[in-house]
């Protein structure tokens, strides 16, 4: 990886406008839609019918396949449906919706895992269902998992929630500092880590605080405020100005015996070994242009977006664009009734004015996408290269220029002043080149096995 000595970044609007805001708890909505798959890898499988009566926190579908996630019931009610479910940009899948019966009970089988050791540790996190949750939804247990093939010497704790408006995060380090602390003593206890570094932008002081307040005597946890850039929270740019360590291209972060984990997954992890409850419920902030009163909600994993808004005050103007996540690495939602995912960390609504986008122009070869890329690539490259019918031209064109270490954090397209759709385009090939290099060590194996 070609970083500069030092990484460039953006320095974008923060409207951090819930920052202070208390996270309140919804009422539950009248029903929940909890796809198959919230998590990266294989989707989960149901193991309920329609017509079954759940609680909360049942498990209503088993993980599947080498790298999965389970799915639990996020309110108590009644299997309405096991329906067909195609997230924006993500595979055909199914989705299970849940009819409220108003109660919100918990499955009263629900109970504290029994955790001694580290099979018993990684098992029971497994079973919690938690996922990445500042975004990237790998499932918690296989990421602790490396621990098995890599001494893991620090984990690096990503409370820098730098996208603009999202102040979930924030909110889980003010308000559960309790549990991020329980979770270091766990990650202590059976990852036999040695050190924890807590990343946080310096502009939420009172995370910061917090955390040197309850860390405050243990040698082993550094409290490091970062620059408030974007996109400091990404996993190669935090992992460097934390660290300055450099993940190399293809390398895993456990082979650096380093570990990255978002807080509010570090808090939740705390939190289910205490008390047995899985991922069932999200702090989300609601915010943006269209939003009458913006906030930070708790809300059942499910809950349908339409609900989540008026929950925050309704609309004050005509939506252009709502967002899953924040405004620079976010996927649009394609409909206000789809339901809030595991990773869900804000929706933001825009008015129609800031949705509107500039008509792009060609473009005028200034090397500011260059210049911006914390990573150095070159996205008008893959913009060309992007353009050739030739396959195999691409793909060389493609891998050459390391298109698969584009982040996707937006930077190019923000500072294009053509208004080039540069990210768009990074995502198409990075999509392209994945799916040509593995059939192309398809077709290597065959070719192989064939001359044996």
């Amino acid at each position: 990886m070609n970083f500069r000595k030092k990484i460039s970044a953006l320095k974008v609007p923060h409207h951090k406008n819930t920052a202070g805001m208390h996270s309140v708890r919804i009422s539950p909505p009248k029903e929940v839609l909890l796809p198959m798959s919230m998590h990266s890898g294989g989707p989960a499988v149901p193991v309920v019918e329609v017509g079954d009566h759940v609680r909360i926190g049942q498990l209503i579908a088993r993980e599947d396949g080498k790298i999965s996630s389970p799915v639990h019931a996020t309110i108590s009610g009644t299997v309405k449906a096991i329906e067909s479910f195609t997230p924006n940009g993500g595979r055909p899948g199914l989705a299970i919706r849940i009819e409220s019966d108003g109660k919100m009970e918990k499955d009263p089988n629900i109970v504290p895992p029994q955790v001694h050791d580290l099979d018993s540790f990684l098992a029971a996190v497994q079973e919690s269902g938690i996922v990445g949750l500042g975004g990237a939804a790998f499932p918690l247990w296989a990421k602790l998992d490396a621990v098995r093939r890599n001494p893991i010497k620090t984990v690096l704790v990503n409370g820098a929630e730098c996208e603009p408006y999202i102040t979930s995060d924030n909110r889980t380090m003010v308000e559960n500092s309790d549990y991020i602390v329980k979770g270091v003593g766990l990650l202590r206890e059976y990852l036999k880590a040695e050190e924890f570094i807590i990343g946080i932008e310096e502009n939420k002081p009172d995370a910061i605080e917090e955390m040197r307040r309850v860390f405050a005597g243990d040698s082993t946890v550094n409290v490091m405020p970062l620059k408030s850039i974007y996109p400091q929270g990404a996993k190669q740019v935090l992992l460097y100005n934390a660290t300055g360590k450099v993940v190399a291209e293809g390398q895993r972060l456990a082979e650096l015996n380093v570990i990255i984990i978002n807080i509010t997954s570090l808090a939740k992890m705390a939190q289910y070994i205490e008390d047995g409850m899985p991922l069932v419920e999200k702090c989300i902030t609601v915010d943006g242009s269209a939003i009458k009163e913006p906030k930070n909600l708790i809300v059942p994993v499910g809950t349908p977006i339409r609900y989540l808004v008026e929950q925050a005050g309704g609309l004050k103007s005509e939506p252009g664009k709502v967002i899953y996540g924040g405004p620079m690495m976010g996927k649009t939602a394609r409909s206000m009734d789809e339901p809030v995912i595991k990773a869900t960390n804000a929706i933001i609504v825009m008015d129609q004015k800031d949705a509107q986008k500039a008509e792009p122009s060609p473009c005028i070869h200034c090397g500011r996408c260059v210049a911006t890329c914390p990573l150095s690539l070159n996205p008008t490259a893959f913009a060309k290269a992007m353009e050739l019918e030739d396959e195999d031209k691409r793909a060389a064109i493609l891998n050459k220029e390391k298109v698969q270490l584009c982040m996707e954090c937006g930077c190019c397209s923000y500072v294009c002043p053509a208004h080039r759709p540069l990210a768009e385009n990074n995502s198409a090939a990075r999509s392209f080149i994945r799916k040509y290099n593995k059939a192309a060590a398809e077709k290597a194996a065959e070719k192989k096995e064939g001359e044996k």
